[in-house]
Formats: C-alpha cells, structure tokens, sequence
C-alpha cells in the first residue's frame, strides 16, 4: 500500500467514527455522549382538594317486619294486593269471628241478667233479706261475665289484621278460606319512602362524625345526602371498625337491598399540592418523582399523607410551579439531560 492509499483509508475511518457523535444534541455544560430525554411534563400547582372516603353501605327499610296471624282462623277476606302501598291501620285480613262475637252476645245477655240480679240482692241485703255472702257470689258471676266478655272482644280485635305502619307489602301464600294457625306469616311489609343506610368505618375516622352530620350516599349512578343519626358505641374486635347509620329520604325510588357506597368528606385544603398518584415512583421505605431542574433530572423525595388511585397530596417535596416529568420513567436517570415537550396540570379535584 502507498502513501496515498494509506492517508485516504485512515480519512475514512475518523470520518465514520465521527459522525454519530456530531448527530447528538449538545449544550452548553454537556458531555458529547449524552443524549437528551424527551418527556412530557406536570407543572406543580395549588389546587382545592377533599380528602373523601368511601365504604360499601347496605340499604335498609326504615321499618320492616313479618305480620303475623295474632289468632288461629279461616280467612273470610284479604284486602291488600301483592306488592301495593298501603296505609298504617289499613285491614289486610279478616280472620273468622263469628264464633266470639256469638259468645260475646250471649254473655252480655247473661251479664245483664247478672247485674239485675246483683241489684236485687244488694237491696235484700239492706232489709236483712239477703246475706252478704249472696251479694258477693252474683258480684263474682258479673266479675267472671265482664272478663270473659274482654276476652272475646280482644280476639274479635286481632282477627282484623291492620298494617302496623305505612309502606309496600310483599307476597302471600294462602287464599281466602285458608286456615292460618297463630304465628303463621301472612306478608311482610317495609317502609321504603325512607331508607336506613348501613355503614361501617374504621375506629381512626369516627371522630369525623357526629349524629347529624351528612353522608353521601351513591346508588344506581345516582346521589342523596343522608345525615347520621346513630353510632354504635362499640367497636367490632374482628375487623376494628364501627357500625354507623344514617337516614335518608327516598326521593329515587331506590329499593331496600340495592348496593349502596358511601362517600364520607375527612377533610377540605383549599391550596394544596395535589399530584396524580401514577408520577410516584415507590423505593424501599421512600416515595419520589422526578423533576426537570435546569434542563435536567433531578430525583426528588416526596411525603404524601393521602393516596388514592387518582391523586397524592404532597406534604413536602415539592413545591407550585416544579416540573414532574410524566413520561420516559422506565429511561429516566438523576442528571441527565431532559427536555419537556408538553405539559399539563390539575385545575379542579
């Protein structure tokens, strides 16, 4: 190989080595090798922030129970349908009574004829034609006649069956003519216009509440407030939480049973530092981000104090106005070169 051969390869060589590194971004305080991230940003603001919890709550009548038949009988009427409102007082069903209001009229025959009787002898007695003991027995046969007579009229009374309460009734299993022993059910009804909503809460949140205070309850996409009206003053050893109830108005037509959540308001900060949950990077026993610091990666430790899915809110580390890069976190690294190619930022929790 001549010279001139020689000098034109070695040209060659310097000239590929060369290129790629003259194709890097540089600048100033920049090593020729590095390149520079590519990221998009959140710019640090203060924002309105509601620290919310919310629990799984049970939907209950406000009132409900199992009516019963108070007496043994024959159905003679039913007055309700399946599944209909009806009122307090209104008859659901007739028992057979004809028997007791039989009984009824023949001792009020025989009471009359008792009393007649206790009149006479009371006026023996007092012209020494009676003894006393005369008198007392005809007072112990109209004693007899009287409390036997309640008796009856008290079984006349529970044969025509009233709703204890307003509400919706539910189904029966009988017809009229059916015999119904004592304590058979007849239907249930609930009281639906107004609902218990069941919650519980763990023991540390408790003293957020107070009888009165108003919940939101979530049902069926949909929302009602309901204040507090009961806490259970013992604390479930199980699961360390507390049984809480509140009462709404049923102003959706939402029925006993539907699944329910309940969304509690702790706490209200008017200018916090507010982060979305995914720019949190965990580490052993520490939180952090990573910020763009004069066109570079800066790591930065973070103490939040309430996390959910969505958003952090940031006690220390950072400060309205920072930069969190959102992207390019799995190639991230401390110092090197970053430049931010659109931003974004939360203006309403």
């Amino acid at each position: 190989m001549n010279k001139s051969t020689f000098f034109f390869s070695t040209g060659i060589l310097a000239l590929t080595i060369c290129t790629p590194a003259c194709n890097r971004e540089k600048g100033p305080g920049r090593n020729a090798n590095e390149e520079t991230l590519v990221a998009e940003g959140f710019v640090v603001g203060r924002d309105h922030f509601e620290n919310r919890l919310t629990v799984t709550a049970n939907l209950l009548p406000a009132e409900s129970v199992e009516i019963k038949t108070p007496v043994a009988g024959t159905v003679l009427a039913i007055h309700f349908n399946e599944g209909e409102f009806v009122r307090e007082g209104e008859p659901l069903v007739q028992i057979d009574d004809r028997v007791w209001k039989a009984q009824i009229k023949g001792l009020k025959a025989q009471l009359l004829a008792a009393g007649e009787e206790l009149q006479r002898k009371e006026a023996l007695l007092k012209a020494e034609g009676a003894s006393r003991e005369e008198v007392e027995t005809i007072q112990s046969t109209v004693q007899q006649l009287e409390a036997r007579i309640e008796e009856l009229s008290v079984y006349v009374t529970l044969a025509s069956v009233p709703a204890p309460f307003s509400g919706r009734v539910g189904m029966r299993d009988f017809s009229i003519g059916a015999y119904l022993s004592q304590g058979q059910i007849i239907t249930e009804i609930a009281q639906s216009d107004r609902l218990k909503v069941d919650f519980n809460l763990p023991g540390r949140y408790v003293s957020q509440l107070a009888p009165g205070k108003e919940v939101i309850v979530i049902a069926n996409n949909d929302s009602l407030r309901a204040p507090v009206y009961a806490i259970n003053p013992v604390v479930d050893q199980n699961a360390r939480t507390i049984q809480i109830r509140a009462l709404l108005t049923n102003k959706k037509n939402w029925l006993p049973g539907d699944f329910a959540e309940v969304s509690l308001i702790l706490d209200i900060q008017d200018s916090a530092i507010v982060i979305p949950t995914e720019l949190i990077v965990p580490e052993l026993g520490a939180e952090t981000v990573y910020l763009c610091k004069k066109g570079r990666v800066v790591k930065q430790r973070v103490n939040t104090s309430v996390r959910n899915s969505k958003v952090a809110l940031v006690d220390a580390g950072l400060s309205a106005g920072d930069t969190v890069l959102t992207t390019g976190l799995m190639q991230v690294r401390e110092g090197i070169p970053v430049k931010i190619s659109q931003t974004s930022s939360l203006t309403k929790l």
